[in-house]
């Protein structure tokens, strides 16, 4: 029994030194004064945030903070940070015209965050493209920027940047999953709000309802639609497609 006792003894002894040692570990790897994007949402880090203008289109302009987190302990004065745009892909936003970037930013004294402020516009070419904005964390006299990638699966290589982060804007409106084409006819963005002004239902909840709608409802919102552009039609003002076509419903509709 003293022989067990000793053991457990010494085993509990180990345990405690091996966590005190690990406990030590983390402060000396916290001080590198590391920077990475910090854009948490859900409880999961992401490297590319999507922002649509289409489900608000009394909106010309939004802002999208990526928050910027330091590794170490806070610090007594004012730390700058250092970033630049990545303008090379083809689908590159334009700066000043679709996008604005505060001239520089910093970590407050006392403090491990702060956030760039990310100044979108809406243009006219955001209907038929999307376009990016590509921000990468740059090493200066502050900050370094070693922390370059979270791992999520390292064997399918599936790996969350920490030093760039992508935003994807545009303006466009997708067809939603349920959209029948023989009641609503041929998807277009313009149909699709034009439904959401007679109905009276934001549009992004109306992709929620047309996807989940049973066929009672797929046909109340379509002769809802059919009602309208009739009266237009015969008020002599018809409805048309941005391509100049009258729009149209479905086989079921007419």
């Amino acid at each position: 029994m003293n022989n067990h006792l000793r053991y457990i003894t010494m085993a509990a002894g180990l345990l405690l030194s091996m966590s005190a040692c690990r406990k030590a570990e983390i402060p000396s790897y916290a001080t590198g004064n590391d920077i990475y994007f910090s854009v948490v949402r859900d409880y999961v880090t992401y490297d590319t945030t999507v922002v649509t203008f289409a489900y608000t289109p009394a909106t010309t302009d939004t802002v999208v903070k990526l928050r910027i987190s330091a590794l170490g302990v806070p610090a007594g004065r004012e730390r700058s940070v250092s970033y630049r745009v990545i303008d090379t892909a083809a689908n590159a936003a334009r700066a000043r015209t679709q996008f604005e970037l505060p001239a520089s930013i910093a970590i407050p004294a006392d403090s491990v965050n702060t956030y760039i402020p990310v100044v979108m516009h809406k243009t006219p070419d955001m209907t038929t493209r999307t376009f990016s904005i590509t921000l990468q964390l740059e090493p200066n006299n502050d900050f370094q920027t070693r922390l370059q990638v979270l791992v999520k699966d390292k064997n399918n290589n599936r790996f969350t940047s920490l030093v760039r982060h992508v935003i994807l804007v545009d303006n466009r409106l997708n067809k939603p999953d349920r959209w029948y084409d023989d009641f609503y006819g041929p998807f277009s963005g313009k149909k699709l709000t034009l439904m959401s002004k007679l109905l009276e239902i934001p549009i992004q909840e109306l992709y929620t309802k047309i996807t989940n709608a049973d066929p009672g409802t797929t046909s109340f919102y379509a002769n809802y639609l059919k009602t309208y552009l009739k009266e237009m039609e015969d008020a002599g003002t018809p409805v048309l497609e941005d391509d100049g076509t009258p729009m149209k419903l479905g086989k079921y509709m007419q």
